[in-house]
This record gives structure tokens, C-alpha cells and sequence, in this order.
């Protein structure tokens, strides 16, 4: 399974159960929504380019997808968690919606779930993982996320 079909899995899932997608980025397209750091104004430098950002109600979902485990995601993700030097950028992206809440995780096929991925979980709020057959679900969740 491939990154983009990781992708494209979660982004039917959100959608079928209501979610609305803010943006999202297919692998190497370029087509996502570039975040900076605050006080940066440099096209791409320390920028981060989530793979789907999604909000339903208050709750807000950051997705980094992957088709493997892939450690800096973890990083990446828990530097959003830990640190408010986005805050600027977040804030812009998610002016339209409600949200009072935001969770930052990782989605790759479920069979990539192993000792590595679940030794590094709490580095992140979620990982959602995509079956076989393309049905993505929760494998962790640090918090009571619902879908």
C-alpha cells in the first residue's frame, strides 16, 4: 500500500463520517498547505506540510501518512504537540472553523504497527491504520478522539 493510498483511505473515512477536510497533500504534489514558523517568511524553509488536516465540530485532526514507519513523522508531529512555533500559521489555516481542540497523529497500513511504531506511539496523539482492504481505523489514541 502506497502513501497516497494511505491518503486517500483516510481522507474517505473523514469524509464518510462527516468531517470536513481543510487540506490534504498527495505524496511529492506539492498541493498541500505550507505552514511557517512564527516570524519566518521564507517560502519552504522550516515549513511543515501536513498530509490532511481535517475538523469536525471543536476537534481538529493534523495527519502525517506514511506507506512504512518512518520515525521523524513522529518528531515532527510531537514538535507540533510540544512547541507553539506554528501557533501563527495554525491559527490562519483554522480561523474559519471552532475549534478549541487539535490532535496531531500519524495513518500508515496497519500491518506497519510493529515493535518500533508502538514503542514510539506516545510521542503522538493517534495513529490510524489502514487495513488491507483500504479500512482505516484507530491503532492508538491518547486521547478519546472520536470519529
Amino acid at each position: 500500500m502506497t502513501e497516497e493510498q494511505v491518503t486517500k483511505a483516510i481522507l474517505k473515512w473523514l469524509l464518510a463520517h462527516d468531517w470536513k477536510i481543510v487540506c490534504y497533500d498527495f505524496p511529492q504534489s506539492g498541493t498541500g498547505r505550507f505552514l511557517h514558523p512564527n516570524g519566518t517568511t521564507h517560502k519552504t524553509k522550516d515549513s511543515v506540510n501536513p498530509d490532511i488536516v481535517a475538523v469536525k465540530g471543536n476537534i481538529c485532526l493534523f495527519f502525517e501518512n506514511k506507506d512504512h514507519f518512518y520515525f521523524p513523522d513522529y518528531e515532527k508531529q510531537n514538535d507540533l504537540i510540544v512547541h507553539d512555533r506554528y501557533s501563527d500559521a495554525i491559527s490562519e489555516l483554522l480561523r474559519p472553523y471552532p475549534v478549541e481542540q487539535i490532535f496531531y497523529g500519524i495513518g500508515y497500513p496497519t500491518d506497519q504497527f510493529k515493535c518500533k511504531a508502538a514503542e514510539q506511539k506516545t510521542l503522538v496523539d493517534f495513529i490510524v491504520g489502514v487495513a488491507p482492504d483500504g479500512t482505516p481505523d484507530f491503532l492508538y489514541r491518547k486521547h478519546d478522539i472520536q470519529i
